[in-house]
């Protein structure tokens, strides 16, 4: 029985599991993410508000442009909390961007990103044959999960995001495949 009784469960873990997004997703509560200014605190994308159509037509795009874009859901509950993408794929490089956004603001600070995080950094070195992720943030708990995850701050880029009115420098992440399977044995 997959996880939730969910037949999309893509990649899947104890607390949370990978799914495609369906269309369904795309409702008031995931619009209400992708306006709500708490959501988008720590994201360059603050500025844009996002309509029904952009929201819906967004999946498909990410898939053209050859992005893997998944929905987070808690494994007890089925319950769509987030997004997580791996971007910008460079396939002759193996190497690819991630990020994520956790949507729900009840379900922040339970570890479902963090959780999410390790889910597609094994699938991307496992499954989809990647050898290296990178991933960059200002936010204080994202870059914490990096840390305890064993990914390594490759550097910073200083006054490089508006956050509550004041640059805020934007930490880098890395990690390769074999640091991955390492940490992970």
């Amino acid at each position: 029985m997959t996880p939730g009784g969910d037949p999309l469960a893509f990649v899947v873990g104890e607390r949370v599991y990978l799914r495609v997004p369906r269309p369904e997703d795309v409702n008031d509560t995931y619009l209400s993410w992708l306006n709500d200014p708490e959501t988008l605190r720590y994201s360059a994308r603050k500025a844009f508000p996002t309509g029904i159509e952009e929201a819906r037509a967004y999946p498909e795009a990410a898939r053209r442009a050859g992005d893997l874009h998944l929905a987070i859901c808690v494994t007890d509950t089925a319950q769509h909390v987030g997004n997580i993408s791996l971007q910008r794929i460079q396939w002759p490089h193996g190497s690819a961007v991630l990020s994520i956004l956790i949507g729900t603001a009840a379900t922040r600070g339970k570890g479902y990103g963090k959780d999410a995080i390790a889910l597609a950094t094994r699938h991307a070195f496992a499954s989809m044959g990647l050898r290296r992720l990178s991933a960059e943030s200002p936010h204080p708990a994202f870059n914490a999960a990096m840390r305890s995850l064993g990914w390594t701050h490759e550097g910073t880029r200083r006054q490089a995001l508006l956050v509550d009115g004041a640059y805020a420098d934007l930490e880098c992440w890395g990690i390769l495949k074999d640091e991955f399977l390492n940490r992970s044995r």
